[in-house]
């Protein structure tokens, strides 16, 4: 660039130098354009050219001739999506008509048939008075941007197309599935999609059942607690939810469901809605039960046969040393005659009494429970079994009071039990003269409220069992019922006495427990229906 430097020394002198100044600001201006690569001229306030530069003759295909061409002169004008342009309708001719920059992106045909993509910039130009005198403008040529841009969106559109080719062949498979039932919820759980699995399982078509509550499949008990509600709520604060239960189908029937609920999220990971898979696990729940039922079975006659055991080797036991005592005693007093018949009549007593018990163990053992359930009076039981006890109550020189005793239903055998083994600790397991009382009463109502295992709405007996012996820590007051557990090591016995007594009590719907306090005695509380 040419550098100008002088000296003024006067009004004329610098008249003379600004315009000098102007005019190679003009030339600098105009071979500055002339240069650019970018698309640049001028037009009046008419449309016609008054400079362009070489970038915008390369561009058009030709020269105008400035003052007489039009910018439209040569060339063609076109949408961006390629629909054909009016000439007055192109981002030059409005801000030509309106004054102001208009840059919608466009296509232009030159004189040579090439199409260019471009981006005008329009900038109007206004005289000192405000009056718009021409246009300065630019093209932008955005080609190689809107054919990367269309490539772009070719490309999404083809993976749009894949997409939803991808996505109606899921949901072809998901609607064929059969296994499952896969539907799809809205926000509130309203059904919005239904495959052949959900019909399949759940019997309903999807126009049947399409828009109604997931909750249809569920049972009024379900309903009542709110478990759809619970399940949804659970998904949409965890993203999933799984659950097994019964769930009801169209007729009512009911099949045992394995769901599991996921919630959808849209872009933003709002929830808009939860995907509902369910198998119908009926088979898979009924060999389970059938499972649980044989080995409740097979438990149950194995402690049927622990409970024979255990009633062989307590209630036998007394009627056949019964028989070794009074059989050694006949020996010795068999030259009396009034001796002879005594101890004679006694060893009938006891084998007799002997028989009827192993006749009453095989039956029970033999038969269920609840068909052996009759009128059975408690006085009758506990005179047998302080008979039984003859020997072991004299050698320890025990007394026992008792009074009359009511008449319930229950089952013989166990009863005896419960009152022999209950009598038995009480004897045994006191190192003074035994006093034992026996006696009941109605039980009152708030203990029976206390104790979760008896029903709240119906009387019972309240049985005692108290003794004189020397008792034990309260704490231990459950620990005595569990099977083979002694507090004592050293003392005799199975430490199977009392769990059985637990057991009989539960068979016959009552409860039983311990109080004591060491040297004090013990309380056996025995609660029985009416």
């Amino acid at each position: 660039m040419d550098r100008y430097t002088g000296i003024f020394n006067g009004p004329e002198d610098s008249a003379t130098n600004d315009k000098h100044i102007s005019l190679v600001k003009e030339e600098y201006f105009s071979r500055l354009m002339e240069f650019l690569p970018a698309v640049i001229y001028t037009c009046d306030a008419e449309g016609k050219i008054t400079y362009y530069n070489k970038a915008a003759a390369a561009f058009w295909g030709f020269s105008p001739e400035a003052g007489t061409d039009f910018y439209f002169t040569g060339w063609r004008a076109y949408t961006i999506d390629g629909q054909p342009l009016q000439a007055d309708q192109t981002p030059m001719a409005k801000t030509l008509k309106y004054g102001k920059p208009f840059t919608d992106e466009i296509i232009i045909e030159n004189a040579e048939g090439i199409k260019k993509y471009i981006q005008p910039l329009p900038k109007p130009i206004f005289n000192t008075s405000g009056t718009l005198i021409g246009v300065l403008n630019m093209h932008i040529d955005i080609t190689q941007r809107y054919q990367l841009r269309m490539q772009a969106l070719e490309t999404e559109r083809k993976q749009e197309l894949y997409n939803k080719k991808v996505e109606t062949r899921y949901e072809k498979m998901i609607d064929e599935v059969q296994d499952y039932a896969i539907i799809m919820l809205d926000k509130e759980g309203n059904i919005i999609s239904w495959n052949k699995g959900a019909e399949k399982i759940k019997g309903y078509t999807a126009d049947e059942i399409t828009g109604k509550n997931f909750r249809n499949f569920y049972f009024e008990d379900d309903i009542t607690k709110k478990l759809p509600e619970m399940l949804i709520e659970e998904a949409f604060c965890n993203g999933r939810v799984a659950h097994e239960g019964w769930r009801r189908r169209k007729d009512n029937s009911r099949f045992w469901a394995s769901v599991v609920i996921t919630a959808v999220h849209d872009d933003e990971g709002n929830v808009v809605g939860f995907t509902k898979v369910t198998r119908d696990l009926t088979e898979r729940k009924r060999s389970e039960e059938k499972i649980k039922q044989y080995t409740a079975e097979l438990e149950q006659k194995n402690k049927a046969l622990e409970q024979y055991a255990s009633i062989a080797s307590h209630d036998l036991q007394e009627p056949i040393r019964k028989v070794e005592v009074f059989t050694g005693m006949l020996k010795s007093k068999i030259n009396s005659p009034e001796a002879v018949s005594l101890y004679a009549d006694k060893i009938t007593a006891a084998t007799q009494r002997m028989s009827k018990l192993i006749r009453e163990i095989l039956q029970y053992t033999r038969t269920n429970a609840e068909a052996l359930f009759e009128e059975v009076s408690l006085s009758a039981i506990l005179n047998n079994v302080i008979t039984d006890m003859e020997l072991i109550i004299n050698d320890k020189k025990a007394v026992i009071n008792y009074s009359n005793l009511p008449e319930i239903k229950g089952i013989n055998i166990q009863l005896y039990q419960l009152f022999y083994n209950l009598l038995s600790n009480s004897i045994k397991f006191n190192d003074r003269i035994p006093v034992i009382d026996v006696y009941h009463e109605d039980a009152p109502w708030a203990e029976i409220a206390a104790v979760k295992q008896l029903q709240q709405d119906i009387g019972y007996y309240k049985f005692t069992i108290k003794d004189n012996g020397k008792g034990f820590d309260n704490k231990y007051g459950e620990r005595i019922f569990e099977m083979f557990e002694k507090l004592d090591e050293k003392a005799k016995g199975t430490g199977i006495g009392l769990a059985l007594c637990r057991k009989i009590v539960e068979n016959h719907h009552g409860y039983i427990k311990a109080v004591s306090k060491e040297n004090s005695g013990t309380d056996i509380l025995v609660y029985l229906p009416k």
